[in-house]
Protein backbone atom coordinates (compact mmCIF):
# COMPACT_ATOMS: atom_id res chain seq x y z
CA UNK A 1 0.00 0.00 0.00
CA UNK A 2 1.26 3.47 -0.86
CA UNK A 3 2.30 5.54 2.17
CA UNK A 4 2.18 9.31 2.53
CA UNK A 5 3.73 11.45 5.26
CA UNK A 6 1.59 14.47 6.10
CA UNK A 7 3.56 17.11 7.99
CA UNK A 8 1.18 19.30 9.98
CA UNK A 9 -2.00 18.22 11.68
CA UNK A 10 -4.23 21.27 11.71
CA UNK A 11 -6.76 22.18 9.00
CA UNK A 12 -4.62 21.40 5.96
CA UNK A 13 -3.39 18.20 7.58
CA UNK A 14 -6.97 17.15 8.34
CA UNK A 15 -7.87 17.69 4.68
CA UNK A 16 -4.88 15.69 3.48
CA UNK A 17 -5.49 12.80 5.91
CA UNK A 18 -9.16 12.63 4.89
CA UNK A 19 -8.33 12.48 1.18
CA UNK A 20 -5.47 10.03 1.70
CA UNK A 21 -7.96 7.69 3.38
CA UNK A 22 -10.35 8.09 0.44
CA UNK A 23 -7.48 7.26 -1.93
CA UNK A 24 -6.67 4.04 -0.05
CA UNK A 25 -3.29 5.36 1.06
CA UNK A 26 -1.69 4.68 4.42
CA UNK A 27 -1.04 8.00 6.16
CA UNK A 28 1.67 8.96 8.62
CA UNK A 29 0.95 12.24 10.39
CA UNK A 30 3.94 14.17 11.74
CA UNK A 31 3.40 17.08 14.12
CA UNK A 32 5.06 18.50 17.23
CA UNK A 33 1.68 18.82 18.96
CA UNK A 34 0.62 15.55 20.60
CA UNK A 35 -3.11 16.41 20.39
CA UNK A 36 -3.12 17.45 16.75
CA UNK A 37 -6.68 17.83 15.33
CA UNK A 38 -5.94 15.43 12.44
CA UNK A 39 -4.78 12.69 14.81
CA UNK A 40 -8.02 10.72 14.52
CA UNK A 41 -7.94 10.60 10.72
CA UNK A 42 -4.43 9.22 10.17
CA UNK A 43 -3.13 5.63 10.38
CA UNK A 44 0.06 6.45 12.28
CA UNK A 45 1.27 9.43 14.24
CA UNK A 46 4.77 10.66 15.02
CA UNK A 47 5.07 13.49 17.52
CA UNK A 48 8.35 15.26 16.83
CA UNK A 49 10.00 18.51 15.79
CA UNK A 50 10.74 18.32 12.06
CA UNK A 51 13.40 21.03 12.35
CA UNK A 52 15.48 18.57 14.42
CA UNK A 53 16.96 15.76 12.29
CA UNK A 54 16.37 12.85 14.65
CA UNK A 55 16.85 9.17 13.78
CA UNK A 56 13.18 8.57 14.55
CA UNK A 57 12.15 11.21 11.98
CA UNK A 58 14.48 9.94 9.27
CA UNK A 59 13.38 6.33 9.78
CA UNK A 60 9.75 7.45 9.47
CA UNK A 61 10.36 9.46 6.30
CA UNK A 62 12.31 6.57 4.78
CA UNK A 63 9.15 4.45 5.11
CA UNK A 64 6.90 6.62 2.93
CA UNK A 65 6.50 7.09 -0.81
CA UNK A 66 6.17 10.85 -0.69
CA UNK A 67 5.89 13.74 1.77
CA UNK A 68 3.18 16.38 1.76
CA UNK A 69 3.71 19.55 3.81
CA UNK A 70 0.37 20.62 5.28
CA UNK A 71 1.42 23.69 7.20
CA UNK A 72 2.66 27.25 6.71
CA UNK A 73 5.50 27.28 9.22
CA UNK A 74 8.54 28.73 7.44
CA UNK A 75 11.08 26.85 9.57
CA UNK A 76 9.31 23.51 9.11
CA UNK A 77 8.99 24.00 5.35
CA UNK A 78 12.66 24.94 5.01
CA UNK A 79 13.67 21.90 7.08
CA UNK A 80 11.61 19.60 4.84
CA UNK A 81 13.19 21.06 1.70
CA UNK A 82 16.68 20.43 3.12
CA UNK A 83 15.80 16.88 4.19
CA UNK A 84 14.35 16.13 0.75
CA UNK A 85 17.52 17.37 -0.92
CA UNK A 86 19.79 15.46 1.48
CA UNK A 87 17.94 12.13 1.36
CA UNK A 88 16.33 12.38 -2.08
CA UNK A 89 12.78 12.27 -0.71
CA UNK A 90 9.80 12.98 -2.94
CA UNK A 91 8.47 16.25 -1.51
CA UNK A 92 5.13 17.49 -2.90
CA UNK A 93 6.01 21.14 -2.43
CA UNK A 94 7.35 23.98 -4.58
CA UNK A 95 9.50 26.28 -2.46
CA UNK A 96 9.85 29.04 -5.07
CA UNK A 97 6.16 29.18 -5.99
CA UNK A 98 5.21 29.12 -2.32
CA UNK A 99 7.60 32.00 -1.67
CA UNK A 100 5.65 34.17 -4.10
CA UNK A 101 2.17 33.06 -3.02
CA UNK A 102 2.87 33.43 0.72
CA UNK A 103 3.68 37.12 0.30
CA UNK A 104 0.74 39.39 -0.49
CA UNK A 105 3.19 42.01 -1.73
CA UNK A 106 4.95 39.65 -4.16
CA UNK A 107 1.77 37.99 -5.42
CA UNK A 108 -0.03 41.31 -5.94
CA UNK A 109 2.97 42.60 -7.86
CA UNK A 110 2.74 39.49 -10.05
CA UNK A 111 -0.95 40.21 -10.74
CA UNK A 112 -0.32 43.86 -11.58
CA UNK A 113 2.72 43.30 -13.79
CA UNK A 114 0.76 40.77 -15.83
CA UNK A 115 -2.44 42.85 -15.92
CA UNK A 116 -4.56 40.29 -14.12
CA UNK A 117 -7.62 42.01 -12.60
CA UNK A 118 -7.37 42.34 -8.81
CA UNK A 119 -8.68 44.70 -6.09
CA UNK A 120 -7.27 48.21 -6.24
CA UNK A 121 -4.85 49.46 -3.60
CA UNK A 122 -5.63 52.24 -1.15
CA UNK A 123 -5.68 55.23 -1.63
CA UNK A 124 -6.49 54.70 -5.32
CA UNK A 125 -9.93 53.25 -4.62
CA UNK A 126 -13.24 53.98 -2.92
CA UNK A 127 -14.33 52.61 0.46
CA UNK A 128 -15.07 50.41 2.24
CA UNK A 129 -11.55 49.04 2.59
CA UNK A 130 -9.96 45.82 3.74
CA UNK A 131 -6.55 45.58 5.42
CA UNK A 132 -4.47 42.43 5.72
CA UNK A 133 -0.90 41.52 6.75
CA UNK A 134 1.18 40.50 3.73
CA UNK A 135 2.45 37.20 5.11
CA UNK A 136 -0.85 35.68 6.27
CA UNK A 137 -3.22 33.57 4.21
CA UNK A 138 -7.00 33.27 4.22
CA UNK A 139 -8.86 35.46 6.70
CA UNK A 140 -6.11 35.66 9.31
CA UNK A 141 -5.54 39.23 10.46
CA UNK A 142 -8.14 40.75 8.10
CA UNK A 143 -9.67 44.08 9.17
CA UNK A 144 -12.32 46.25 7.54
CA UNK A 145 -12.55 50.04 7.57
CA UNK A 146 -15.16 52.35 6.09
CA UNK A 147 -13.29 55.66 6.00
CA UNK A 148 -9.80 56.76 4.87
CA UNK A 149 -9.11 58.34 8.26
CA UNK A 150 -9.54 54.94 9.94
CA UNK A 151 -7.03 53.29 7.59
CA UNK A 152 -4.54 56.12 7.99
CA UNK A 153 -4.79 55.91 11.78
CA UNK A 154 -4.38 52.12 11.75
CA UNK A 155 -1.38 52.15 9.38
CA UNK A 156 0.34 54.74 11.58
CA UNK A 157 -0.16 52.45 14.59
CA UNK A 158 1.63 49.42 13.09
CA UNK A 159 5.25 48.83 12.19
CA UNK A 160 6.26 49.29 8.55
CA UNK A 161 8.04 45.92 8.74
CA UNK A 162 4.68 44.18 9.16
CA UNK A 163 3.78 45.03 5.54
CA UNK A 164 0.04 45.58 5.89
CA UNK A 165 -1.90 45.72 2.62
CA UNK A 166 -4.90 48.06 2.19
CA UNK A 167 -7.30 47.50 -0.72
CA UNK A 168 -10.87 48.11 -1.82
CA UNK A 169 -13.42 45.82 -0.17
CA UNK A 170 -15.48 43.91 -2.73
CA UNK A 171 -18.76 42.23 -1.82
CA UNK A 172 -19.41 39.74 -4.64
CA UNK A 173 -19.37 35.96 -4.52
CA UNK A 174 -15.99 34.29 -4.00
CA UNK A 175 -14.74 31.28 -5.96
CA UNK A 176 -11.74 28.97 -5.78
CA UNK A 177 -9.97 26.64 -8.18
CA UNK A 178 -6.97 24.33 -7.83
CA UNK A 179 -4.29 23.86 -10.46
CA UNK A 180 -1.79 20.98 -10.32
CA UNK A 181 1.12 20.15 -12.57
CA UNK A 182 4.55 21.13 -13.79
CA UNK A 183 5.75 23.53 -16.51
CA UNK A 184 4.14 22.49 -19.76
CA UNK A 185 1.52 20.26 -18.11
CA UNK A 186 -1.16 21.79 -15.90
CA UNK A 187 -4.64 20.62 -14.94
CA UNK A 188 -7.45 22.58 -13.33
CA UNK A 189 -10.29 21.13 -11.29
CA UNK A 190 -13.86 21.84 -10.21
CA UNK A 191 -14.56 25.45 -9.30
CA UNK A 192 -15.98 25.83 -5.80
CA UNK A 193 -17.86 28.69 -4.14
CA UNK A 194 -16.51 30.07 -0.85
CA UNK A 195 -19.09 31.31 1.66
CA UNK A 196 -17.72 33.67 4.33
CA UNK A 197 -18.75 34.39 7.90
CA UNK A 198 -18.73 37.88 9.44
CA UNK A 199 -15.04 37.54 10.25
CA UNK A 200 -14.16 36.83 6.58
CA UNK A 201 -13.43 33.20 7.40
CA UNK A 202 -14.86 30.45 5.18
CA UNK A 203 -17.89 28.84 6.83
CA UNK A 204 -19.04 26.72 3.87
CA UNK A 205 -17.89 25.50 0.45
CA UNK A 206 -20.30 24.38 -2.27
CA UNK A 207 -20.16 23.07 -5.83
CA UNK A 208 -21.03 23.11 -8.68
CA UNK A 209 -21.12 26.90 -9.03
CA UNK A 210 -23.67 29.03 -10.84
CA UNK A 211 -21.28 30.90 -13.11
CA UNK A 212 -21.31 31.40 -16.85
CA UNK A 213 -19.28 29.28 -19.26
CA UNK A 214 -17.30 32.41 -20.15
CA UNK A 215 -16.46 33.05 -16.50
CA UNK A 216 -15.46 29.41 -15.98
CA UNK A 217 -13.25 29.35 -19.06
CA UNK A 218 -11.62 32.64 -18.09
CA UNK A 219 -11.00 31.49 -14.52
CA UNK A 220 -9.34 28.28 -15.70
CA UNK A 221 -7.10 30.22 -18.06
CA UNK A 222 -6.08 32.61 -15.27
CA UNK A 223 -5.19 29.67 -13.00
CA UNK A 224 -3.00 28.04 -15.64
CA UNK A 225 -1.38 31.35 -16.54
CA UNK A 226 -0.50 31.98 -12.89
CA UNK A 227 0.95 28.48 -12.61
CA UNK A 228 3.09 29.18 -15.65
CA UNK A 229 4.22 32.55 -14.31
CA UNK A 230 5.56 30.99 -11.09
CA UNK A 231 6.75 27.79 -12.89
CA UNK A 232 4.66 25.77 -10.46
CA UNK A 233 5.53 22.16 -9.75
CA UNK A 234 2.85 20.95 -7.39
CA UNK A 235 -0.50 22.40 -6.33
CA UNK A 236 -1.79 25.95 -6.15
CA UNK A 237 -5.13 27.31 -4.99
CA UNK A 238 -6.46 30.42 -6.76
CA UNK A 239 -9.24 32.55 -5.25
CA UNK A 240 -11.25 35.26 -6.99
CA UNK A 241 -14.22 37.50 -6.24
CA UNK A 242 -16.98 38.37 -8.70
CA UNK A 243 -16.98 42.17 -9.01
CA UNK A 244 -20.04 42.91 -11.14
CA UNK A 245 -19.28 40.10 -13.58
CA UNK A 246 -15.49 40.52 -13.57
CA UNK A 247 -13.44 37.94 -11.65
CA UNK A 248 -10.80 39.80 -9.64
CA UNK A 249 -7.94 37.83 -8.16
CA UNK A 250 -7.80 37.81 -4.35
CA UNK A 251 -4.92 35.46 -3.61
CA UNK A 252 -2.93 32.41 -4.61
CA UNK A 253 -1.56 29.72 -2.29
CA UNK A 254 0.99 27.21 -3.57
CA UNK A 255 0.25 24.51 -0.98
CA UNK A 256 -2.47 21.98 -0.22
CA UNK A 257 -5.57 23.98 0.75
CA UNK A 258 -8.22 22.98 3.25
CA UNK A 259 -11.95 22.51 2.54
CA UNK A 260 -12.12 22.86 -1.25
CA UNK A 261 -10.35 19.57 -2.20
CA UNK A 262 -12.99 17.54 -0.34
CA UNK A 263 -15.77 19.32 -2.24
CA UNK A 264 -13.92 18.70 -5.51
CA UNK A 265 -13.72 15.02 -4.57
CA UNK A 266 -17.40 14.59 -3.80
CA UNK A 267 -18.53 16.68 -6.76
CA UNK A 268 -16.38 15.07 -9.45
CA UNK A 269 -14.72 12.00 -7.92
CA UNK A 270 -11.25 13.49 -8.49
CA UNK A 271 -8.94 13.17 -5.47
CA UNK A 272 -6.26 15.88 -5.43
CA UNK A 273 -4.00 13.78 -3.19
CA UNK A 274 -4.02 11.08 -5.89
CA UNK A 275 -3.23 13.78 -8.46
CA UNK A 276 -0.21 14.88 -6.42
CA UNK A 277 0.88 11.25 -6.05
CA UNK A 278 0.74 10.82 -9.83
CA UNK A 279 2.78 13.99 -10.36
CA UNK A 280 5.49 13.39 -7.76
CA UNK A 281 5.70 9.58 -7.78
CA UNK A 282 4.95 8.81 -11.44
CA UNK A 283 6.06 12.05 -13.08
CA UNK A 284 2.78 12.56 -14.93
CA UNK A 285 -0.94 12.82 -14.28
CA UNK A 286 -3.85 10.91 -15.71
CA UNK A 287 -6.64 12.38 -17.79
CA UNK A 288 -9.50 13.94 -15.84
CA UNK A 289 -12.46 11.72 -15.08
CA UNK A 290 -15.69 12.58 -16.87
CA UNK A 291 -19.24 11.91 -15.83
CA UNK A 292 -22.20 13.46 -14.04
CA UNK A 293 -21.47 15.76 -11.13
CA UNK A 294 -22.81 15.61 -7.62
CA UNK A 295 -23.94 18.65 -5.66
CA UNK A 296 -21.88 19.02 -2.48
CA UNK A 297 -21.95 21.22 0.62
CA UNK A 298 -19.17 21.32 3.22
CA UNK A 299 -19.98 23.43 6.30
CA UNK A 300 -18.79 24.07 9.86
CA UNK A 301 -21.31 24.03 12.71
CA UNK A 302 -21.13 24.30 16.49
CA UNK A 303 -23.75 22.50 18.59
CA UNK A 304 -24.39 23.61 22.15
CA UNK A 305 -27.45 23.61 24.43
CA UNK A 306 -29.79 22.62 21.60
CA UNK A 307 -28.58 25.44 19.34
CA UNK A 308 -26.71 25.30 16.02
CA UNK A 309 -24.41 28.14 15.00
CA UNK A 310 -22.40 28.58 11.80
CA UNK A 311 -18.69 29.38 12.01
CA UNK A 312 -15.59 29.81 9.89
CA UNK A 313 -13.18 26.90 9.58
CA UNK A 314 -10.99 28.19 12.41
CA UNK A 315 -13.44 26.62 14.85
CA UNK A 316 -12.29 23.15 13.81
CA UNK A 317 -8.82 23.68 15.26
CA UNK A 318 -10.13 24.98 18.59
CA UNK A 319 -11.54 21.71 19.97
CA UNK A 320 -10.28 18.21 20.57
CA UNK A 321 -8.89 15.65 18.09
CA UNK A 322 -11.17 15.07 15.12
CA UNK A 323 -12.67 11.82 13.87
CA UNK A 324 -14.65 10.91 10.76
CA UNK A 325 -18.14 9.43 11.05
CA UNK A 326 -20.48 8.35 8.25
CA UNK A 327 -24.28 8.80 8.27
CA UNK A 328 -24.06 10.87 11.43
CA UNK A 329 -27.06 12.95 12.54
CA UNK A 330 -28.46 12.94 9.02
CA UNK A 331 -25.22 14.01 7.31
CA UNK A 332 -23.36 11.82 4.83
CA UNK A 333 -20.11 12.44 6.72
CA UNK A 334 -19.05 14.48 9.72
CA UNK A 335 -15.52 15.33 10.83
CA UNK A 336 -15.91 16.34 14.47
CA UNK A 337 -14.72 16.36 18.08
CA UNK A 338 -18.03 14.82 19.20
CA UNK A 339 -17.69 12.87 22.45
CA UNK A 340 -21.23 12.30 23.72
CA UNK A 341 -24.70 13.81 23.65
CA UNK A 342 -25.03 16.82 25.92
CA UNK A 343 -21.47 18.06 25.47
CA UNK A 344 -20.79 21.03 23.16
CA UNK A 345 -19.12 19.92 19.93
CA UNK A 346 -18.06 21.23 16.55
CA UNK A 347 -18.21 19.48 13.22
CA UNK A 348 -17.53 19.78 9.52
CA UNK A 349 -20.68 18.42 7.89
CA UNK A 350 -20.30 17.00 4.37
CA UNK A 351 -23.32 16.20 2.22
CA UNK A 352 -23.76 15.35 -1.45
CA UNK A 353 -26.68 14.54 -3.74
CA UNK A 354 -27.61 14.18 -7.41
CA UNK A 355 -29.57 17.43 -7.49
CA UNK A 356 -29.45 20.78 -5.74
CA UNK A 357 -32.96 20.19 -4.38
CA UNK A 358 -32.00 16.82 -2.87
CA UNK A 359 -28.93 18.38 -1.26
CA UNK A 360 -30.98 21.19 0.24
CA UNK A 361 -33.48 18.71 1.70
CA UNK A 362 -30.69 16.57 3.13
CA UNK A 363 -29.16 19.60 4.86
CA UNK A 364 -32.53 20.61 6.30
CA UNK A 365 -33.13 17.12 7.68
CA UNK A 366 -29.61 17.13 9.11
CA UNK A 367 -30.31 20.29 11.09
CA UNK A 368 -33.59 18.86 12.37
CA UNK A 369 -31.71 15.78 13.52
CA UNK A 370 -29.14 17.93 15.32
CA UNK A 371 -31.86 19.97 17.03
CA UNK A 372 -33.34 16.71 18.24
CA UNK A 373 -30.29 16.21 20.45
Amino acid sequence: MLRIAIVGGKLQGTEAAYLAKKAGMESLLIDHYEKSPALGLCDEFLCCDVTQESKELIDALNSVDFILPANENAEVLEALVKLAEKYNYRLAFDKEAYGVSSSKLLSDRLFQENRIPSPQYYPNCKGPYIVKPSGFSGSEGVKRFNHPEEIDQFLRSVSAEENWIAQEFLTGRSYSIEVIGKPGEYKTYEITEIHMDKGYDCKMVTAPCKITEKQEEGFRKIAVRLAELVSLKGIMDVEVIDDHGVFKLLEIDARIPSQTPTVVYHTTGVNLIEELKDLFCNGKMKANKTGSKKFCAYEHLFIKDGRITEHGEHIMSEGGPLTLRENFFGADEVISDFVKVGHPWRGTFINWADTEEELSLKRENMRLSLLGL
